[in-house]
């Protein structure tokens, strides 16, 4: 219990910043007091069950992968790698100080630092420095020298240093932000920068990718068709005890209109990379059965769940 405490409290703090949140505006969000939030963020405290779910739902993920027990899943995703995760937010960041500068100049980057949404706290003390060294005269070319020794007196798991200062150089030498997002790009790598669509020029838009999937993929695949009328919260707690590939696979064989009662329940991130993987996903028709199967498996389990709560009350 003790590894599941520590890692769930760096986990909820991560998906906060990742969401732009700050403790009071979660707890807010979960009826909470800020103190609980940061509780929990410390370990010093763990969420109740009910909880438990209302952190996930908010978040958009399963109860297992908030307490870090589904690393395997999380891998083949290939999307919750989380020092990646953290550079992407940082890599935001990044793109809107550059267009900050560009718009306002580089004066209004020290506004700009308290609306950072990354977890980095090089990059506010790097643009504090860098305004600073400027009031001084000090050349650019000594301003990033001296800021590239502070970037590599960062404890090794915390790879930002290197982008943040690159990226920092090409917006104060007024670079144009196609040049800022090859930057950061080269640090989290090309596979991460389009799966997370940092690049938001070629970014699709959430009515495009669920019009890609109004017509079914498979004539003899409708076990999951009977589904097509289900709540959110049905659809949603189906979501949360799925796994990726069966969720995928079961997708391939769906009409439009049980697609997009499920893929609608998703946040404009995962649904990106549902998407990607449901293009991709390369099976059988027997693989597909098999998934829609579970799924019908897993509503059995909580209709049945559900009758003996109502019961026991």
């Amino acid at each position: 219990m003790e590894y599941h405490r520590i890692f769930m409290g760096k986990r909820i703090s991560l998906l906060r910043r990742a969401k732009g949140l700050t403790q009071e505006q979660l707890a807010e969000a979960l009826c909470v007091s800020p103190a609980a939030v940061s509780k929990w963020e410390r370990d010093i405290a763990v969420p109740g069950v009910e909880l438990l779910w209302m952190l996930a739902d908010h978040f958009d993920c399963s109860i297992d992968e908030l307490v870090g027990r589904r690393q395997e899943q999380m891998g083949q995703m290939g999307i919750y790698d989380e020092e990646k995760v953290r550079l992407i937010a940082i890599a935001d960041d990044l793109l809107r100080c550059s267009e900050v500068s560009r718009k306002k100049g580089l004066l209004a980057l020290e506004e700009e630092t308290d609306n950072l949404q990354g977890d980095s706290a090089f990059l506010p003390f790097a643009i504090r420095y860098i305004l600073q060294a400027f009031e001084r005269h000090t050349e650019v070319g000594r301003i990033m020298e001296l800021l590239r020794n502070y970037a590599e007196t960062l404890p090794a798991e915390q790879a930002e240093g290197a982008m943040v200062t690159a990226a920092l150089e090409a917006i104060v030498s007024g670079e144009p932000l196609d040049r800022v997002k090859e930057i950061v790009a080269s640090y989290i790598g090309m596979d991460y920068w389009e799966k997370m669509a940092v690049d938001r020029d070629r970014q699709r838009t959430r009515e495009d990718i669920l019009a890609r999937y109004k017509e079914p993929y498979a004539g003899d695949t409708g076990l999951l068709e009977p589904l097509a009328g289900l709540g959110d919260f049905e659809i949603q707690t189906i979501l949360r005890n799925l796994e990726i590939r069966e969720f995928t696979a079961a997708m391939r064989g769906v009409s439009g209109a049980v697609a997009m009662r499920f893929l609608s329940n998703l946040s404009d991130r995962m649904l990106a990379f549902i998407g990607e993987d449901i293009d991709n996903w390369q099976g059988t028709e027997e693989e597909i059965l098999a998934a829609q199967r579970k799924v019908l498996e897993i509503r059995k389990r909580c209709q049945e769940k559900q009758k003996g709560t109502v019961h026991e009350s």
